[in-house]
């Protein structure tokens, strides 16, 4: 499977629906994923579908140390229903000073509490899907809605290789709105001229808007 260079390896803690949802998305866009849960049939399982599985006790710094959980650039805490055992773990992970973290809340006072213990992305699972996460953490990707298998919306600032260029000149997607650095979001021209900090909102197929969200 083709890698995306710019695509650092993600961390998954907690291996249960959500958590596997996200990984298998993560590896269908070309992401490497290292996915951990304390459950070894669980793990068993996930080495079908995740590039690299390991169980391990996800609250034991010394045991995420050793899988080199430190060195990772993005971990995610996918433990929902044991809120103990999520707290624990984001607290661990925090500790751990990794410089992305994200992690699942199942009600709003779990979600208050990972934002307060220092986690910098909080997930509520029946707002968002594995799919819409994973575009999230790929590129430059700010906010992603699907409305269809087959037909979704980004938000995204443009690949530098398109600044420059006019609305028109790119292709696989279409630019629907453009916001200029400190401006709002207005429609789109044909010979608008994308430049250096602006944002775009980007409408096509799920794999186009992939590929145009991670081009450099």
């Amino acid at each position: 499977m083709a890698k995306h260079h710019n695509h650092a390896p993600v961390v998954i803690l907690g291996l249960g629906r959500f958590g596997m949802a996200l990984g298998e998305e993560l590896v269908n866009t070309g992401v490497e994923v290292l996915g951990i849960d304390s459950n070894e049939s669980v793990v068993d399982k996930a080495s079908q579908v995740l590039t690299f599985a390991a169980a391990a006790d996800t609250t034991n710094v010394e045991a995420l140390r050793q899988l080199s959980v430190d060195e990772a650039s993005r971990v995610v805490v996918g433990i929902g229903t044991d809120m103990g055992a999520s707290l624990l773990t984001a607290s661990t992970v925090v500790d751990l000073k990794v410089p992305s973290i994200w992690a699942k809340a199942v009600n709003n006072p779990h979600a208050k509490i990972l934002r307060q213990i220092g986690v910098h992305h909080v997930i509520r699972p029946e707002q968002d899907t594995g799919r819409r996460i994973a575009h999230l953490m790929n590129g430059r990707v700010q906010e992603y809605a699907e409305f269809d298998r087959d037909y979704a919306i980004e938000k995204v600032a443009p690949p530098v290789s398109y600044l420059g260029k006019k609305v028109s000149d790119i292709k696989g997607v279409q630019i629907i709105a453009v916001r200029r650095a400190g401006g709002r979001f207005g429609p789109s021209e044909s010979d608008m001229v994308l430049r250096a900090g602006d944002l775009v909102l980007a409408a096509g197929h799920p794999d186009e808007l992939e590929r145009f969200g991670t081009t450099d």
